[in-house]
Parts: C-alpha cells; structure tokens; sequence
C-alpha cells in the first residue's frame, strides 16, 4: 500500500480523536472516583454500619477507577499503546473481587476459578519474549 500524504492526515486525525476520547474518559472516572471517595466518607461519618458485601463492592469499585485510570495514564506514556498484560491484570482482579462480593454457590466459584486460570495462561503467553512489544 502507498503511503500518501492523504493516509497520514487520517492517522493523525485518528490518533487525535484516540487521545481526546481518552482524555474524556480519564476526566470521567476521576469524577466517578471523587464521587466514591465521598459516598465512602458520608458512610463513616453517619457511624452507620453498611452491610459488608455493600462497603466491598465500593471498596473495590474504587479500586477498579483507579485501575483504568492508571491504565490510561500508562497508555499516554508508552505512546498510546495499551499493553495486553494490564487488562488481563484488571480481569484477574475483578473476578476475584466478584468472588469474595458475589458468593453464590459453589458451581459459580468453580467457573470463575476456571476464568482467572484462562487469564493467567493468557497472561503468561503473552510475556514471553516472542510476543512482547518492545518500547
């Protein structure tokens, strides 16, 4: 394929709307994330007792803000590329807070084993030397 100077105007345009967009995003989840550190803070400050499956999944919606946001970050810095490894990191943990949030029974505990299994193959596949993105 001939590269024109048509071509490189349409990527350059993509990669502006990438990084507003993601600009947009990170500014989102930063809002979304004040908004839990002050959901959390009204919480302790009534001296309310929460049930604990419901101050867990703040808890850890919290931490899945900050994740992406992080993740965000990383991709500016590494020159707007995501690294696989960080979104099957995310996975990992979200199914393990969905373990100790969500216990249904043990049928569901055995698929969601099975899940992080997949995404630590996966995981270990895409270290290897062969496949990782050389910065």
């Amino acid at each position: 394929m001939k590269i024109t100077k048509y071509n490189i105007n349409i990527s350059r345009l993509r990669q502006y709307i990438l990084n507003f967009s993601s600009l947009i995003l990170a500014i989102l989840l930063v809002f979304f994330l004040a908004s839990k550190i002050y959901q959390l803070t009204l919480l302790f400050s009534i001296n309310l007792v929460p049930p604990s499956n419901y101050l867990l999944e703040d808890i850890f919606t919290y931490i899945f803000y900050f994740q992406f946001i992080a993740l965000i970050i990383k991709c500016f810095q590494s020159k707007n590329y995501f690294p696989l490894r960080y979104f099957i990191y995310i996975g990992i943990a979200t199914i393990v807070c969905l373990i100790i949030v969500v216990y249904k029974s043990v049928t569901y505990i055995n698929i969601y084993n099975k899940a992080i299994l997949l995404l630590v193959l996966a995981l270990y596949f895409t270290n290897t030397e062969k496949i990782k993105y050389k910065l």
